[in-house]
């Protein structure tokens, strides 16, 4: 009885794994690349907000144009005035000083005041301080969105990462609970010492633990992915089995650096941030120049009760105001000083830039190179690893082998196939980070990458 319930355990762990596999398996309609970037445009609220910041930064401009164009102001007031008057009577001093006579007066008035400047060099830098901060919201946006598509496409592919991983640890846990149902059997009739009993249990576990830990962090990442696009029902498209590891193209480092240094996003906007502190600067500049306006105003004005010194009717009247800030305490002359201070500063952060480009795209460039390298070694490796294993078992049921190499032949094959799959995925992401670094990873380079993912495979590929 002891030993059917253990059979019987067994069997319904085995089909526990084989309904896990199903679950992690792809659809007939799966959900692909380039679909999961399109719904994070739609549904992450971090990139939204992304795009409407960089929709408020382009209504700056018209606001700053404002500063130049006429301004018309209608104004109007009702004023009342009372006053007391003494009326002397000269015969009748000293006795007398006169009687106090009082009087009250209403004036009602409209005017309408047009302003044209004529000379307002704050205002014309000013403006060309706010063109040179749209243009640099312009390319925060692009800078921003390839880093939205960085992340999607990391979340995407540790999602098919982790489902490859945990269907290769529950091979290799159905594996070992099919040897140890046999090494169990085998002791019981004392064909085999306990000790190899004890390791296949050993192995059994770690693939169990592995598989478990894996189960965890595909929840994860399939939770990661899902805080970017949303709730999502399907499985996703899996990677072809004959994509094609390839090297970068062009294939030296030195053309790499050259486009970086003219096309990467951070470089970029560097300059145009050194470009806005020397606007900055000619702003404070401005100051010291005076201000020049056209005024016209034309108005009403009616005065009761109507007298003969009442000047009720339209008036209208036009000239030229200028202001000049002649002193203002020395807060001028600082403010151009503080802004020459943060010129440097650009100037220093767009060194770092250039700097930060040049090693990333190196980087990026001996990884891809190294990577591909690694996948050739990978693949032969997977392949002979299970070579050796199919022999070993062979060699076991001839009594040339014991289950020991048995075992350690077998976890060298599935650590051969993990390695693989690490591999792989790494050298996908690092393909994405070398676009990135000279400022052309775009919708295009996803789409070329999603051509290479199906939306079902038979086996899963690993």
């Amino acid at each position: 009885m002891a030993v059917r319930g253990e059979h019987y355990k067994m069997k319904l762990k085995l089909s526990v794994m084989a309904g896990l596999l199903l679950l992690i398996s792809p659809a007939i309609f799966a959900l692909d690349l380039q679909e999961a970037y399109a719904r994070a445009q739609q549904n992450d609220p971090n990139w939204q907000a992304n795009v409407l910041q960089y929709q408020a930064d382009q209504l700056n401009l018209g606001i700053a144009s404002g500063n130049l164009l006429p301004t018309v102001t209608l104004s109007g007031n009702v004023t009342r005035k009372n006053q007391s008057v003494n009326n002397l009577q000269p015969e009748r001093l000293p006795a007398e000083f006169g009687e106090l006579q009082s009087s009250s007066t209403t004036s009602r008035q409209v005017a309408l005041t047009a302003r044209q400047p004529l000379f307002r060099w704050d205002a014309w830098q000013g403006y060309k301080q706010v063109k040179t901060s749209v243009e640099l919201s312009e390319v925060n946006l692009r800078l921003q969105k390839q880093q939205h598509i960085l992340q999607v496409a990391e979340a995407y592919f540790n999602v098919l990462r982790q489902q490859s991983l945990t269907t290769a640890y529950l091979q290799e846990e159905q594996a070992l609970s099919e040897q140890l149902r046999m090494m169990n059997a085998k002791l019981k009739e004392g064909l085999v010492a306990r000790s190899e009993v004890s390791e296949a249990n050993a192995q059994y576990q770690s693939a169990q633990a592995n598989r478990i830990s894996t189960q965890v962090q595909l929840v994860l990442a399939q939770e990661q992915l899902a805080q970017l696009i949303g709730p999502y029902q399907e499985n996703l498209a899996v990677l072809r089995n004959d994509f094609q590891f390839q090297k970068p193209v062009p294939s030296d480092m030195q053309s790499w650096t050259e486009l970086a240094q003219s096309q990467n996003l951070n470089i970029l906007q560097a300059r145009l941030q050194k470009r806005y502190s020397e606007d900055a600067k000619r702003v404070e500049q401005a100051a010291l120049y005076p201000q020049v306006e056209a005024v016209g105003t034309y108005g009403y004005l009616k005065q009761s009760p109507a007298t003969i010194m009442s000047s009720n009717g339209d008036f209208d009247q036009i000239g030229v105001e200028v202001n000049w800030n002649v002193f203002s305490g020395g807060r001028t002359q600082k403010s151009i000083r503080q802004a020459g201070v943060n010129v440097q500063k650009s100037e220093a952060q767009l060194d770092a830039a250039i700097r930060k480009a040049n090693t990333d795209v190196k980087q990026s460039f001996m990884q891809v190179e190294t990577d591909q390298a690694k996948l050739n070694a990978r693949k032969a490796a997977m392949d002979s690893s299970e070579i050796v294993s199919q022999a070993s078992r062979a060699q076991y049921q001839e009594g040339l082998k014991t289950m020991v190499d048995v075992l350690l032949a077998q976890r060298n094959a599935f650590s051969a196939k993990t390695d693989y799959l690490n591999a792989k995925y790494d050298y996908l992401l690092h393909v994405l980070q070398l676009q990135a670094s000279v400022g052309q990873l775009t919708e295009k380079e996803l789409a070329e990458l999603n051509a290479w993912l199906i939306e079902y495979d038979s086996p899963q590929p690993l």
